[in-house]
């Protein structure tokens, strides 16, 4: 199976291509070349987030067609309170998360891939302090995947929503005991989603002892991803 990555520069989908691509061709959208060896093919786009048309134009020049899509856009951002961060910065994190999804969702469209699959993560079920704008946008995100799936005859959109900070991110506060869940676990449940399918447009992965139905302790970010 050929997979188009989209973040794949980013914390997750860099360790996501790594363990995929023992499997699968993993073709990643990037803004810019890599500067060090990657577990990917490079798709270099540089504004994809704002025309995602130049993604098929790409994939079309390299004489390319892929069987899925993956988003693993977005992550952790704190700071202030988001009303008092003002206007402009919420701009900003749109643009970053849901602006990007929407066009990841785009691309898998107009490709016409067997499934598309969105990560997520307990932002979007949580009123995470400091990351306020990325609770909004995470739960945004859930409806734009549950829409693009009633609309869509030919594609399955499907979102997988992280229930817990992921195993060597430092970028989390484990502070308290809180469980983690490892890249790789992710990385099984992403392929055999991409592969077997799923009638749950949204599930949720939760560390092996957790409950089913919730996170089993509140998670804190601890700065930008």
């Amino acid at each position: 199976m050929r997979i188009l990555l989209f973040g794949a520069s980013g914390w997750v989908g860099t360790r996501l291509a790594e363990h995929l691509s023992t499997d699968h061709e993993v073709i990643g959208v990037v803004r810019s070349a890599p500067s060090s060896p990657v577990a990917f093919t490079p798709l270099e786009v540089p504004d994809w987030v704002r025309s995602p048309h130049t993604i098929a134009a790409a994939l079309a020049d390299r004489d390319l067609s892929v069987d899925a899509t993956l988003a693993a856009v977005g992550g952790w951002y704190v700071d202030g309170p988001m009303l008092e961060r003002g206007l402009e910065s919420f701009d900003t994190d749109f643009d970053t998360y849901l602006r990007a999804h929407f066009s990841a969702c785009t691309v898998a469209a107009s490709l016409g891939v067997g499934t598309h699959l969105a990560l997520n993560g307990v932002a979007s079920i949580e009123a995470c302090v400091g990351s306020g704008a990325i609770s909004v946008f995470g739960a945004g995100q859930q409806m734009l995947i549950r829409v693009a799936d009633a609309e869509s005859e030919t594609v399955d959109f499907r979102e997988l929503t992280i229930l817990a900070p992921l195993h060597g991110d430092g970028r989390n506060d484990l502070d308290g005991g809180v469980e983690t869940i490892g890249i790789d676990v992710v990385a099984e449940s992403v392929a055999r989603i991409l592969t077997l399918g799923t009638t749950e447009v949204l599930t949720r992965l939760t560390p092996p002892n957790a409950p089913q139905s919730a996170p089993s302790a509140p998670v804190q970010p601890a700065h930008p991803g």
